[in-house]
């Protein structure tokens, strides 16, 4: 029964956190916790701690959701969700203005990502790089931030995430330029316009296909 009511409590405090009630959705995470506690699964107890320290963050208690994030210990086992809890910490320290530490939390992310035998871990790995990126752009580190970019680019692209792999590609341009690598930045700027010129061609139907001949 405590197992079945850790799931329940979870699936109720996702839907009110997305219908906005935030204070429901925290106290219903926070019964998780005590459900899974009863349970005796530690493992469990660390998916209920990220689960609350997630949407403490995003509901704008960072500080909070830090000090349930760190409460979590690492899994042995789950790569994918110790890279969650990582990449949480790092929102969580961002929103506090603790950039340094946001990236120190962010590279922790991507090499769990990086161990994660998951399909997920493919756009999550990408997303962490691209939060790397900015997070290096905001501490004037230019080079690693294009470098950063170019790697969430090369996995969008695997994903086959076009538009996320063009936005990152776009970012990367940008850095370039605040490198002073022009020619780079241009040429990273011409792959965006072509990318985006063959999605517009394959989203346009030939006009016979269109009329049905």
């Amino acid at each position: 029964m405590p197992s079945f009511q850790y799931y329940r409590y979870t699936e109720l405090g996702a839907e009110k956190l997305h219908k906005r009630q935030e204070e429901d959705a925290i106290n219903d995470f926070r019964k998780a916790i005590k459900c899974a506690r009863k349970s005796a699964d530690a493992e469990a107890v660390n998916k209920c701690k990220i689960n609350l320290g997630a949407a403490l963050v995003y509901v704008g208690r960072a500080s909070e959701g830090v000090t349930v994030l760190e409460s979590a210990t690492s899994s042995q086992h789950d790569h994918l969700l110790t890279g969650d809890r990582w990449y949480n910490l790092c929102l969580a320290h961002e929103d506090l203005g603790n950039t340094v530490e946001a990236k120190k939390c962010i590279q922790q992310s991507i090499k769990c990502y990086s161990k994660s035998q998951c399909s997920d871990a493919v756009v999550l790995k990408a997303s962490s790089f691209c939060r790397f990126a900015y997070l290096c752009a905001e501490l004037k580190e230019f080079e690693n931030a294009a470098e950063a970019y170019a790697t969430a680019a090369c996995s969008y692209s695997s994903a086959n995430d076009v538009p996320q792999q063009v936005q990152c590609l776009f970012q990367q341009a940008r850095v370039l330029r605040c490198c002073e690598k022009c020619n780079d930045a241009i040429a990273v700027a011409d792959e965006c316009i072509k990318l985006c010129t063959a999605q517009l061609d394959a989203a346009q139907l030939p006009v016979d296909a269109a009329v049905g001949k």
